[in-house]
C-alpha cells in the first residue's frame, strides 16, 4: 500500500510541474477524453482533467507562437505585402518625377501659358493642326467643285470680255479645270484657318512681348496677299490681256487653250500676291535686326532695278504692264522703310526698358 501511494504522489508532481517528460503521452490523454464523453461517466479521476488542462495548454502556446513565427506567413499575405511595397515605390517615383519635371520648368514659360512637352506632344499637336487646316481645304474643295462653273466664269471674264472664247483641247481638260478652280477656292478660303493654326502652335513658345507683333504681322500678311490678288484681277489682268492679244497677226487666229489661261491666271496672281508681302518681309527683318532704314535707303537704286526685273518676267513683254506691276512694288518698298524706321525705334524703347528693370 505505501508503495503504491509514493507512486500516486511522483505523479501528480510531474503533472503540476509540467516537466518535459510527462508519464503520459498526448495521444493517450486524447484518447481517454474521447471515451470519458462517450460513456457520459460522472465519476472522473482528478488526475484525467488535470492531464486534459495541461493539453489544452500546450495546444495554446503552440497557436501563439505559429502566430508570433514569422516563417509560417501564408503567401497570400506575402503577396499583398508586395503589392503595397510595389505601389508605394511607384508612387515615390512618380512624385520624384514630377518635382524633376516642375526644377526644369522656366517660370516665364508657365506666364505666357507654355506646356511643357516632349518632342512626341509636340509632333502630336502638329499632327493635329495640320489635319484641321487639310480637312478644311478639303471641305471648301468639295464645296468648290459643284461650284467649278461658276468660279471659272469669275477667272475668265477678263478673257470674255475681249469677245473671244477659251477652248478645251482634251476629253478629261473639263474636269481638270474644275479641280484646278475648286482647289483654288479651297486654298484662298481656308488660308485664315491654316494662320489661325499656325499661331496657336507658335503662340505659346514666343514671350508675351512678341505676341503681338507676331498676331498682328501674319493678319497683315493675310490682308496684303489678298491685296495682291484683287489689284491684279481687277486692273492689271485685264489690260494684259488685251495688251498680248492685240500683238497677234491679222492673219492669225487666237485659239487659246482654257487649261493654259488658267495657269496663267494662278501664277500671275500668285506672284503679285507674293510680291506685295514686302512690307511684312521688311519689318520682321528689322524685328530681328537684320535690316535697317540706312540699309534699305542706300540700297534703293538696286532694289529698283531688281523690281522691274521681276515685273518684266511676271508680266507680257509691254512697258504699260511693266509700269502697272512695278509702281505699286516701289510704293510698298517705301512703305517698307518708314515701317523699318518705327521698328527700329520700339526695339530701342524695349532694350532701354529691359536696362531699367536690371539696374
Amino acid at each position: 500500500m505505501t508503495e503504491k501511494k509514493l507512486k500516486k504522489n511522483s505523479n501528480k508532481k510531474n503533472v503540476k510541474k509540467g516537466d518535459k517528460t510527462p508519464l503520459k503521452t498526448e495521444k493517450s490523454i486524447k484518447s481517454k477524453a474521447a471515451s470519458l464523453k462517450k460513456k457520459k461517466t460522472s465519476k472522473i479521476k482528478k488526475q484525467d482533467i488535470d492531464d486534459i488542462k495541461i493539453l489544452k495548454k500546450k495546444t495554446r502556446v503552440k497557436k501563439s507562437r505559429q502566430s508570433d513565427n514569422p516563417k509560417k506567413i501564408s503567401k497570400k499575405d506575402k503577396e499583398k505585402k508586395s503589392l503595397k511595397i510595389n505601389s508605394i515605390s511607384g508612387v515615390n517615383k512618380q512624385n520624384e518625377i514630377i518635382e524633376s519635371n516642375q526644377e526644369k520648368i522656366d517660370p516665364e514659360s508657365l506666364k505666357r501659358g507654355d506646356i511643357p512637352m516632349d518632342i512626341v506632344n509636340h509632333l502630336d499637336e502638329f499632327r493635329s493642326r495640320f489635319l484641321i487646316s487639310l480637312v478644311t481645304i478639303v471641305i471648301i474643295t468639295l464645296a468648290g467643285f459643284f461650284m467649278a462653273d461658276h468660279l471659272l466664269d469669275i477667272i475668265n471674264r477678263p478673257y470674255l470680255t475681249t469677245g473671244l472664247k477659251l477652248n478645251i483641247f482634251n476629253l478629261t481638260e473639263g474636269i481638270i479645270l474644275k479641280l484646278k478652280a475648286s482647289l483654288i477656292a479651297g486654298v484662298l478660303i481656308g488660308l485664315p484657318v491654316i494662320c489661325y493654326e499656325i499661331i496657336r502652335y507658335i503662340l505659346p513658345a514666343v514671350g508675351l512681348d512678341g505676341r503681338k507683333f507676331i498676331i498682328l504681322s501674319i493678319i497683315a500678311a493675310v490682308f496684303l496677299f489678298y491685296g495682291g490678288i484683287v489689284f491684279t484681277y481687277f486692273l492689271i489682268l485685264p489690260f494684259a490681256v488685251k495688251m498680248l492679244l492685240s500683238f497677234t497677226p491679222q492673219d492669225m487666229t487666237n485659239v487659246i487653250s482654257a487649261s493654259k489661261y488658267l495657269s496663267f491666271v494662278i501664277l500671275f496672281s500668285l506672284g503679285m500676291g507674293i510680291m506685295f508681302e514686302l512690307p511684312i518681309i521688311v519689318m520682321i527683318l528689322s524685328r530681328f535686326g537684320i535690316i535697317s532704314p540706312a540699309l534699305l535707303i542706300q540700297k534703293r537704286k538696286y532694289a529698283i532695278v531688281l523690281i522691274w526685273i521681276t515685273a518684266a518676267m511676271i508680266t507680257p513683254p509691254d512697258i504699260l504692264t511693266q509700269a502697272m506691276l512695278s509702281i505699286p512694288i516701289m510704293i510698298l518698298y517705301e512703305i517698307s522703310i518708314l515701317i523699318s524706321k518705327f521698328i527700329i525705334k520700339q526695339n530701342k524703347k524695349r532694350e532701354l526698358k529691359e536696362e531699367l528693370k536690371n539696374s
